[in-house]
């Protein structure tokens, strides 16, 4: 699948006017290109074929011209077991994370994941083998020290499913 690219057509502080040839979707997230660095932004509003976006990092060093790529997706944050015993910045970047790897000075155009993979937690299933299931059926729970995560089916999948294992 091409991607969805556009053009900075003009640039006010963190704010981005960008022209654009294909459809995109209020609150898309999209990345202005500047060399090798990604920086991570907002569609704020739409006008015919222009998008305005604000970019969350700083702006020095974008260019009148420079391309911005839009990832199809919509701004959003994961949730999951460990989130409540982290802190964040505003990207849901893990600061101590980012300290340990990069300093107090974080470099523009740095993601990291928000919540740990390596970390095993305890799921307790509330479903059997052959239950159905449909997207916001609570799966199980895990336990994240008082707290209580229900483990939901998708809200984007459609239909309904079989439990299996």
């Amino acid at each position: 699948m091409a991607k969805n690219l556009g053009k900075i057509i003009s640039i006010n502080g963190n704010m981005v006017s960008v022209e654009l040839d294909d459809h995109i979707i209020q609150n898309e997230v999209a990345y202005a290109l500047i060399g090798d660095k990604r920086l991570k932004s907002e569609v704020i509003k739409i006008e015919g074929n222009i998008a305005y976006l604000q970019v969350f990092e700083y702006t020095k060093g974008i260019k009148v011209g420079d391309t911005v790529e839009f990832s199809g997706k919509m701004l959003s944050v994961e949730l999951g077991p460990g989130l409540l015993s982290q802190i964040y910045d505003g990207l849901q970047n893990p600061l101590p994370e980012l300290a340990e790897k990069f300093g107090f000075f974080l470099p523009v155009g740095v993601e990291l994941r928000a919540i740990s993979l390596k970390k095993k937690w305890e799921f307790k299933p509330n479903v059997r083998k052959k239950d159905k299931v449909k997207a916001g059926s609570t799966l199980g729970h895990v336990h994240e020290g008082i707290f209580k995560h229900k483990i939901m089916v998708p809200f984007y999948l459609r239909g309904e499913y079989t439990v299996l294992d």
